[in-house]
């Protein structure tokens, strides 16, 4: 039927719209990893002064400061077109299933999560919106830990190491009393993660906001704790 013929015509131009999408998508990889590459120079260059990169950028007093930022909101606007482009189903089913967008998206992920996580708690929005993992956190880096999770038969929050740093924020507001377990919960999490190689041990670092806070703790519970032999006290 005329009917029939009308929407095989439809769905065939659908596939074949999403197929050039998916093409402008891929021609975007190089511009993602040059600018990923500039924040792990950033990174590096951060560690040398013996500062981690998510302190550095939340302080915010250099040049190179300004520059990761400016990356940061390239990545951002590239990612998120990627993200609303699933969400109305413009790309081809299984876009986020392709091996080299989930290791592209989980190195994003790594790198860049902790920038917009310092830039929340620098401003301290938390104080006028709420904790960044309630309120806060980009489907950019949901997205693309939910395909990784998925491909490799994760449990659910198994690789959300690039939020670490949100977790660290909110315990260290609190008195050790209220959060002890979460404490040591997430030293065993961030244990796991610096011997997978999924975080970097710049996290303890002596002028990192995790060592200073650490270093605040009971005697008795660092005395315990798993990560005590990673930083200098």
């Amino acid at each position: 039927s005329t009917t029939a013929r009308l929407c095989l015509r439809a769905a065939g131009e659908l596939e074949k719209q999403k197929l050039e999408n998916q093409k402008r998508i891929d021609s975007n990889k190089e511009t993602i990893k040059e600018a990923i590459t500039k924040i792990q120079e950033y990174k590096t260059s951060c560690e040398i002064r013996r500062i981690g990169y998510y302190d550095t950028f939340k302080i915010q007093k250099d040049q190179s400061d300004f520059n990761a930022n400016i990356k940061r909101l390239e990545l951002a606007g590239i990612w998120d077109e990627i993200v609303e482009m699933i969400k109305r189903y413009e790309l081809p089913d299984g876009f986020e299933g392709r091996k080299e967008w989930i290791e592209l998206g989980t190195l994003f992920r790594r790198l860049l999560e902790p920038l917009d996580i310092a830039n929340y708690y620098r401003h301290l929005k938390n104080e006028d919106t709420g904790p960044y993992m309630v309120k806060a956190r980009p489907k950019r880096y949901k997205f693309t830990q939910k395909w990784r999770e998925h491909a490799e038969k994760m449990e659910v929050g198994f690789s959300s190491e690039t939020t670490f740093w949100a977790e660290v924020e909110e315990l260290r507001l609190k008195p050790y009393v209220q959060v002890k377990d979460k404490v040591s919960r997430l030293e065993e999490r961030a244990l796991t993660w610096i011997n997978e190689g999924w975080l970097g041990k710049d996290v303890f670092l002596g002028e990192s906001t995790f060592s200073k806070w650490w270093k605040t703790l009971p005697f008795e519970h660092r005395l315990g704790s798993c990560v005590a032999g990673f930083i200098s006290t």
